[in-house]
């Protein structure tokens, strides 16, 4: 039975993601898709699964949200906003060899594990082939980007792990809803700190920039150990996943806690905001100090960890001009 359901889910699911992968696959073949654009069609494709397996994310864990939510125009609306800005914060991370797919398996892991906790065969055996299929373009993009993901993979994957994790909660309703906010928390929080970057610097939200965390993780790599890309590159992505992997293991431990798990979620933002500001103060400050190629090990035993912790606290300007 179990078996048969994951079939017939997996159908489901890959007919649903059609659109949101023919939007990413225009982009990477060299046809202006816009951002609006595939984010319109991820939209589309939310809707679609909505529809094929009757499902729509109608409880958030926060009381006036769920009250609204009861409504099933507003609980469609939310679903596919959710799960259209899910695919884009994850096309977002993907800037390194291996970190969005890195995150995504991840993610999927936590998916499957939850699904065992709660005894939902279908649904682990759906994350099993999704973290299958995932493993092998790993192989290949990390560390050397012998293939790419592109907007194609990097949307389509994050239409399936989000409609994995809406299938989990509305087929179990011991799974607290933050827990699997928790699991999606790294491209989202990046997402969300780009927005309010881009808002306080007075640009469009929708306008690129080159400041998200894996960008500036790298440059720092660049500025202060090694200035070759071909290392810095996969490095940092390496850097980050541990990082990544701790809301992730809160997810499954407050998988059925929705309270414990959203101030979980709270605490894991204010310290990705931290650690976001400290690194560009301390990354500045390391550039500033180094003399020609002088090694990271040198500069500290010259300038002193008290200057690096003086670095992280102070500072005039938070955002570097990029």
């Amino acid at each position: 039975m179990g078996e048969s359901e994951a079939s017939r889910l997996i159908l489901l699911l890959s007919v649903s993601a059609i659109p949101v992968f023919l939007g990413g696959f225009g982009e990477d073949t060299g046809f202006d898709v816009t951002p609006k654009m595939r984010l319109l069609l991820s939209f589309l494709s939310a809707a679609i699964a909505g529809v094929l397996l009757s499902a729509w994310v109608s409880r958030s864990g926060v009381p006036g949200l769920d009250s609204a939510l009861s409504v099933s125009l507003i609980s469609i609306a939310f679903t596919m906003l959710m799960s259209g800005g899910i695919c884009h914060a994850i096309n977002l991370v993907d800037g390194l060899n291996g970190l969005s797919i890195g995150l995504a398996l991840m993610m999927a892991g936590a998916l499957a594990t939850i699904s065992v906790l709660v005894g939902d065969n279908a649904m682990t055996l759906v994350s099993m082939v999704l973290i299958a299929a995932m493993a092998g373009i790993f192989l290949f993009n990390f560390p050397f980007g012998k293939i790419f993901l592109g907007d194609a993979g990097a949307y389509t994957i994050g239409h399936l792990l989000t409609w994995i994790a809406i299938l989990l909660m509305a087929r179990n309703p011991e799974v607290a809803p933050f827990a699997m906010f928790l699991i999606f928390f790294w491209p989202v929080a990046d997402m969300l700190f780009a927005i309010m970057r881009r808002l306080r610097n007075g640009k469009p939200i929708d306008q690129p920039d080159r400041m998200h965390f894996h960008q500036f993780v790298m440059r720092a790599i660049e500025l202060t150990v090694v200035s070759r890309r071909s290392v810095s590159n996969p490095l940092a992505a390496a850097m980050i996943w541990p990082l990544a992997a701790f809301p992730i293991s809160f997810a499954i431990m407050f998988y059925n806690a929705n309270l414990v798990a959203a101030i979980a979620w709270l605490v894991c933002f204010g310290l990705f905001v931290w650690s976001y500001v400290a690194g560009i103060r301390i990354a500045c400050f390391l550039s500033r100090a180094r003399k020609d190629n002088e090694k990271l090990t040198k500069t500290i035993g010259r300038e002193g960890f008290a200057k690096l912790r003086l670095a992280a606290k102070s500072g005039s300007r938070v955002y570097p001009a990029e």
